[in-house]
């Protein structure tokens, strides 16, 4: 027997905490569209899964600031996620149909990070 009824559009609501990779992402951004750098700094981690020492934030500081203006105000329109450990996920999230940045995240403790963000 063959069923055919139209597709249910389902959407997934994710919180902007630290609670998941996603939420994670949405948390840096929404600190990024409010111009604060240095909140968004919190959420990041180095690649060994330990927080950023200062003199790393503040290396990074110009960077994120950067990303901050190329992203600000657009809207995420596709992310697809890739697991790479239980504690390590990749989120290539495309921002305005026209940008897209690969957020590779680990998970220190129970709460998420974001250890890497790369331009494609």
């Amino acid at each position: 027997m063959i069923v055919v009824k139209e597709p249910t559009n389902t959407r997934t609501i994710t919180e902007r905490d630290q609670e998941s990779p996603q939420g994670v992402v949405l948390l840096f951004k929404s600190e990024i569209d409010s111009n604060n750098v240095q909140a968004a700094m919190k959420v990041m981690a180095s690649d060994d899964e330990r927080p950023l020492l200062a003199i790393e934030k503040l290396d990074m500081q110009e960077e994120i600031a950067r990303l901050g203006r190329i992203i600000t105000k657009r809207d995420i329109t596709a992310q697809r996620v890739d697991t790479l450990s239980p504690v390590r996920q990749r989120l290539r999230t495309e921002f305005g149909y026209l940008k897209e940045l690969t957020f590779t995240t680990v998970r220190i403790d129970s709460l998420w990070f974001i250890s890497k963000i790369s331009e494609r």
